[in-house]
């Protein structure tokens, strides 16, 4: 494909809107074109959401899992870890020194389990939300019952990554599970009245630019409040584990193509890039993020919530100082969208 990427070719597709080409131009372009996006798409958030950015805290509260996802640690088939699934009212008391320190937005995120049930899950949502704090949910699929349960308790938001969107990657990446199953269950939070976040796992054996740009379609057809790319790193005890890790410089692109294209997302810049390359999550600011999640899993556990091996932890201080870097403010959730 000739490339030929320059501000008006960029301000065109900005106003009549980007072709599935188009898309592929973006993820394929050179480092000079990729300058102009990541520029462009600097702008778009400023227009949308001012020059603001806001952390959010994650506790990771249970890994055990009844999934055999053949690129995670916490597949059901590692015995490497020692599984774990937080007390309450631990959960409660880190949501709370989050708060302290102006964290308003509290990611409760776990493994695909059935050790907790949704009134647990509810209890210490409801506790939470009770702080006035905004709750999201990345815990994979359950009961629509308990959907309903939760977003009564509070929870307004919901993450579920759909990994990739080739039908056939998904279903070797994610035995026994139907990529069609997984794109109907975001649209059936969508009906329970959450706000819905996903994306792709971007280096899994086999994926192609093409199937990238495909991400990009499905997260713009299911219309997702929140986007997102992590790349991928290698976890131990997995049929992956001596794979390389994903293209740090294309998941840039990626975030670039997401602020241009589906414009007015959330999308965070993600642990992986500052595990890859230095200043990872800053070069995700430049290129268009406006989000970045400080994990706040107690130090004792961290390491068997193993998404990768080798995981950086993100700080408050750390992430307080990457915002300064990109020129951006720290704000809240709320305060971003005039709430």
């Amino acid at each position: 494909m000739q490339l030929n990427i320059d501000a008006g070719w960029i301000e065109k597709r900005l106003n009549d809107g980007f072709s599935k080409d188009d898309l592929k131009a973006v993820l394929l372009s050179s480092d000079a074109e990729a300058d102009l996006l990541y520029r462009a798409a600097r702008e778009v958030r400023r227009k949308l959401f001012g020059n603001r950015a806001f952390i959010r805290a994650v506790i990771e509260f249970a890994n055990t899992c009844r999934c055999s996802c053949v690129y995670c640690g916490m597949r059901a088939e590692n015995t490497e870890i020692t599984r774990f699934t937080l007390d309450p009212d631990e959960i409660v008391s880190v949501a709370e020194i989050a708060l302290e320190n102006g964290i308003r937005t509290f990611f409760l995120q776990a493994a695909e389990s059935e050790e907790y049930n949704a009134e647990w899950l509810g209890d210490v949502i409801r506790r939470i939300s009770d702080m006035n704090m905004m709750v999201l949910l990345c815990v994979g699929i359950h009961r629509e019952d308990d959907l309903d349960y939760w977003f009564e308790a509070g929870a307004r938001k919901f993450i579920l990554k759909h990994e990739t969107s080739s039908r056939e990657l998904f279903e070797e990446m994610k035995p026994g599970f139907l990529l069609k199953d997984r794109i109907q269950w975001l649209r059936t939070l969508r009906e329970h009245g959450y706000h819905i976040g996903s994306g792709p796992l971007l280096g899994l054996p086999g994926q192609t630019v093409d199937s990238l740009v495909d991400d990009l379609i499905l997260m713009k057809d299911l219309n997702v409040d929140m986007s997102s790319i992590s790349v991928f790193l290698p976890a131990r005890g997995t049929p992956l584990e001596s794979y390389p890790v994903g293209d740090v410089d294309l998941g840039l692109r990626f975030i670039a193509a997401m602020r241009l294209f589906l414009k007015n997302t959330l999308i965070p810049a993600t642990s992986t890039f500052e595990r890859l390359a230095e200043d990872g999550q800053l070069r995700c600011f430049n290129a268009g993020a406006n989000v970045i999640t400080v994990n706040m899993t107690p130090p004792r556990l961290r390491d068997d919530y193993e998404l990768y091996s080798k995981r950086f932890y993100v700080g408050l201080e750390h992430a307080r100082k990457t915002i300064i870097r990109a020129g951006l403010i720290e704000t809240t959730e709320a305060e971003l969208f005039g709430n």
